[in-house]
């Protein structure tokens, strides 16, 4: 790579068709896929501060420069802007894994919660404050403050949702506030339980994910966040002297249900109301969040590109459409 080209780095929001870059990137999704003709390329999506960006690895570029590189590493890519089907993309020419020592800027590479997450916090531990009986608002203000800035600053994930800096605590604040929403519909549901499980569903992710947010943790990876949430949970319930109390299992039988199947990490399914409660909601909230992420790549007809997460593609809605695609219709 010819790194001693003079090319200042350009934030993703302002490209355009034409530019010629050499940067560096924060590498969100990477998939290996094949052309018409059966030959290999790489659909990379690129992120920094502003935004992100699809970069394509041809066949010839994919051959010399490989692809040692995976999700939610820093990349030093060389390249030109095209645009195709009316959207801005990164032809790569030359690309390479770079240590965050090279970045110049970490920065400018991270994208950020809009949120304050000093004031979620604010939030949430007022909530716990309020819980009942004591030694249950006591355990879960133990947890967030023993953590709390790793729950402030960490993703709620690599890259499916919430796969930014404080995505963590925006996510499970949300997911707070939504059960809060539901809880006055349904009389027999236990209230306290349920706001508890959902502040404290996602607490795994503090070990689950290294402090960077780049990539997880050995234990991550063997364990999983579900496991050592609940690990986390028990140690802090020892730690407050609550370990006999009743409740204790069964918001333990939260955290570890929350992802609702097995195949989908839960080494059990949820069996209480509480339980199913915090689990729809957690799966609601990521959704809704997946599908808002898509819609910023949005076509002129309203539809998102292809998203594997969702299975489909994303549509924006008919209000969403210019006024003329209302009017083609009629």
């Amino acid at each position: 790579m010819n790194e001693s080209l003079s090319i200042l780095p350009i934030c993703i929001k302002d490209l355009r068709p034409g530019d010629n870059i050499l940067q560096c990137f924060r590498l969100g999704t990477k998939e290996l896929r094949k052309t018409k003709s059966g030959h290999d390329y790489l659909d990379l999506v690129f992120s920094d501060a502003t935004g992100s960006v699809t970069g394509k690895v041809w066949a010839d570029v994919l051959r010399k420069w490989g692809h040692a590189f995976a999700s939610g590493d820093y990349v030093k890519v060389e390249g030109r802007v095209e645009t195709y089907r009316d959207k801005i993309q990164v032809v790569v020419e030359k690309i390479r894994k770079v240590d965050s020592s090279e970045v110049p800027d970490i920065d400018s590479l991270v994208k950020k919660s809009s949120q304050d997450p000093q004031v979620l916090m604010a939030e949430l531990k007022g909530i716990a404050g309020t819980l009942q009986p004591l030694q249950l608002s006591n355990l879960v203000l133990h947890l967030l403050e023993t953590h709390a800035d790793a729950f402030m600053s960490l993703p709620a994930a690599q890259m499916v949702h919430h796969a930014y800096r404080s995505g963590l605590i925006e996510h499970v604040t949300a997911v707070t506030r939504k059960v809060m929403a539901v809880l006055p519909l349904e009389n027999d549901i236990n209230p306290n339980i349920a706001i508890a499980g959902a502040i404290l569903h996602d607490i795994g992710k503090i070990r689950e994910l290294n402090a960077e947010g780049n990539g997880r943790t050995p234990e991550g990876r063997l364990i999983g966040h579900v496991s050592l949430g609940a690990q986390m949970l028990r140690d802090a319930a020892h730690a407050v002297g609550v370990t006999a109390s009743a409740w204790l299992t069964e918001l333990e039988h939260i955290l570890l249900s929350h992802h609702g199947e097995t195949q989908f990490g839960a080494p059990v399914r949820p069996f209480t109301r509480e339980a199913v409660l915090v689990h729809f909601i957690d799966n609601l909230d990521a959704k809704l969040k997946i599908m808002s992420e898509a819609l910023e790549s949005a076509e002129p007809d309203g539809f998102a590109p292809y998203n594997k997460w969702l299975e489909g593609k994303a549509f924006a809605g008919s209000n969403a459409l210019r006024q003329e695609d209302h009017d083609a219709g009629t």
